[in-house]
């Protein structure tokens, strides 16, 4: 008896379409909490909420991540680790230009803001929400936001810290600390409150312009740094 075949069907465009339409249920979570962490911080946010805006059930929602935790830090990684890591590469670069490592200011100013100010949007209208929550990151007061936060950020801070002190040597390293400190402040304050700039400015100036925030926030926090101690 001559064996029957069975012939595959061939996948239909629309077949296609809907299997590339199909939600990434994990990064659709992220968005959600993402968005949640922005606007009421983690200590405001809860699993059961995350889930309800997901579209889905708390067992689902673990079924991915165990523990609210664990999504904030998923959050906090997939934006923070692009910003070290680029943070860490123009430094690299900064440093092999320059003789002896002693990189201008300027320049490491630049490299430490413009990732964090000019970091790529996953998606156009997530820029803002990406935005909003690390720079809520930088001022929640919860202590798995602070250890997070330090998980991700610290190791590069340290790394400028030190190249500043090269560029800076006459200003101790007590009053350095404190001015990156008020520099921090600066660009979070930036992400955090765009509309006061707006407001004050009565629209002169546009908060969305981060080309310009970096040309107007190095020269100001390169002062601020070098300004004579006492």
């Amino acid at each position: 008896m001559a064996r029957k075949t069975i012939s595959k069907k061939p996948t239909t465009a629309a077949a296609r379409r809907r299997k590339a339409s199909r939600p990434n249920l994990p990064e659709r979570i992220l968005d959600v909490a993402e968005e949640l962490f922005g606007r009421v911080g983690y200590g405001g946010a809860t699993t059961r909420a995350i889930a309800s805006r997901a579209r889905m059930n708390v067992g689902q929602l673990h079924y991915y991540f165990e523990s609210k935790r664990a999504i904030f830090e998923a959050v906090v990684a997939r934006h923070g680790t692009e910003v070290t890591e680029r943070r860490r590469q123009l430094l690299q670069e900064a440093e092999a230009r320059y003789p002896h490592g002693i990189v201008p200011l300027e320049v490491l100013i630049d490299a430490l803001v413009r990732p964090l100010l000019m970091a790529e949007p996953r998606a156009g209208s997530q820029r803002r929400t990406s935005m909003q929550m690390h720079a809520r990151l930088f001022t929640d007061p919860d202590d798995t936001a602070s250890i997070v936060r330090a998980d991700i950020y610290d190791e590069t801070n340290a790394l400028y810290v030190e190249a500043i002190q090269r560029a800076l040597p006459n200003i101790p390293a007590k009053t350095l600390y404190w001015r990156y400190y008020f520099m921090m402040g600066a660009y979070v304050w930036t992400l955090l409150q765009p509309g006061r700039l707006e407001s004050i400015s009565q629209g002169h100036c546009d908060p969305a312009d981060m080309e310009t925030a970096i040309r107007e926030i190095v020269p100001f926090v390169c002062a601020g740094l070098a300004a004579p101690v006492g």
